[in-house]
């Protein structure tokens, strides 16, 4: 059983918003073990069905949906014959597309019906079904979030945020977020996980995971990662490791997965 994955990048209009788009294509069917992001993603299934199991739980996937953080992974079912369409937002994403709170989709996938009006996602659900390139579906779902897109700025201290909890890795103390900035933590914390979707302290978690995983070689030991990510041994890696990708670091790198 394969999967066929086709990545493009978006408009510059849509740069901010969205990381890139990919369409995923299974003709056999195949199971997909999906690891926490840091970035919220939309979907919309092109044909067949998709299913996701987590914490035991088996469902059907919304046709069309937006999928929050989470803190495990969770498998993604594509039946025979199936295919989607990721967007693949970025941090600030969800914010300028939705008017509800973004933490209300955490560990969550809301349909898009529950969230936009159902006559413009059936549409584009008809649109997406009736072309058959790529590249004129990318350009069916730039239009769709073009049209979509509200007018809301976010905070620039949110932004600032961002910039240093990602340029550190997410290897950094949340008391130091608010040095130089006219606010307190408190406030930021709010104003954090209602625009970005998840707490501070998870949202570094997953930076520093993914680092780890980023920075894994031969040449380097589990105790050295752990160090160069910040964390006080192995012993608090490989906890927190394990709750992100259900495996131990020496489980996972055996058979890693790259997306």
């Amino acid at each position: 059983m394969s999967m066929e994955v086709y990545s493009f990048l978006p408009c510059k209009t849509l740069e901010p918003y969205v990381q890139k788009y990919l369409i995923i294509e299974s003709e056999g069917g195949i199971e997909n073990r999906i690891l926490p992001n840091s970035n919220l993603v939309l979907s919309f299934q092109l044909s067949g069905n998709l299913r996701s199991e987590e914490t035991n739980t088996l469902y059907d996937l919304p046709r069309a949906g937006i999928a929050g953080f989470r803190k495990s992974p969770r498998k993604i079912i594509y039946s025979r014959n199936s295919s989607a369409l990721l967007v693949i937002l970025t941090e600030i994403g969800a914010y300028a597309f939705f008017k509800e709170p973004i933490s209300e989709f955490y560990g969550k996938t809301v349909s898009l019906e529950d969230l936009i009006p159902t006559s413009l996602v059936r549409k584009i659900e008809e649109q997406l079904f009736v072309c058959k390139s790529e590249e004129g579906r990318i350009s069916l779902i730039e239009t769709f979030l073009l049209q979509n897109r509200k007018d809301r700025i976010i905070d620039p201290i949110i932004k600032q945020t961002l910039f240093k909890i990602q340029s550190h890795k997410g290897n950094i103390k949340i008391k130091d977020l608010t040095q130089g900035l006219p606010i307190s933590l408190d406030s930021l914390e709010k104003k954090f996980k209602t625009s970005i979707g998840t707490t501070i302290k998870h949202y570094a978690s997953l930076l520093r995971i993914q680092s780890v995983i980023r920075s894994h070689s031969r040449e380097k030991n589990l105790t050295d990662l752990a160090y160069l990510a910040g964390y006080f041994d192995q012993s608090h890696l490989n906890k927190e490791f394990k709750l992100y990708t259900g495996q131990s670091p020496k489980e996972f790198f055996q058979h890693p997965q790259n997306w």
